[in-house]
């Protein structure tokens, strides 16, 4: 039986759960021949636009913890994506860097990701996308406001 609108629950959170899995399979259908995955691309952004930065200013500027932005980087090395070379000013740091490789993906890239952009606000005016995005940056500013509040909690025993 098909769910109305005024009998379904209204959850904001199933809603964009529901974008992002779509999302999620998108990506990685556009993204198979390159061998990387949706998050890989945003980290090979982050780097392409922040040359010389080192893992822990990556997993930072991301927002990931360190297991999760070494795994990451992994791939992208193993692929070719990415170099690492000893920091010049400290010789126990490794910068993060793009390769020729990355540069020659990254318009086909952007196309893509445009692409989706483009799907997902398929139908909406100009008026209507501005708030679409206002509506999102607010959304995710309440998120990260609450899991920031999360983060700096006590835990209880």
């Amino acid at each position: 039986m098909k769910q109305t609108k005024s009998s379904k629950q209204e959850s904001a959170g199933r809603l964009i759960n529901e974008i992002s899995r779509g999302s999620h399979m998108y990506f990685q259908h556009k993204f198979k021949e390159y061998n990387i995955g949706h998050a890989q691309v945003r980290t090979l952004f982050h780097i392409a636009s922040n040359e010389g930065l080192t893992n822990k200013q990556i997993g930072e500027l991301l927002n990931l913890d360190k297991s999760s932005i070494t795994s990451q980087l992994q791939i992208l090395e193993r692929n070719g994506y990415i170099i690492r070379t000893t920091s010049k000013t400290d010789a126990r740091v490794q910068v993060i860097d793009i390769t020729d490789k990355t540069r020659e993906i990254m318009k086909p890239i952007r196309k893509v990701l445009s692409s989706w952009t483009e799907t997902l606000l398929d139908g909406f005016n100009e008026n209507e996308r501005a708030d679409i995005f206002n509506y999102l940056e607010r959304m995710s500013n309440n998120a990260k406001n609450k899991l920031s509040e999360i983060q700096n909690t006590p835990q209880e025993k």
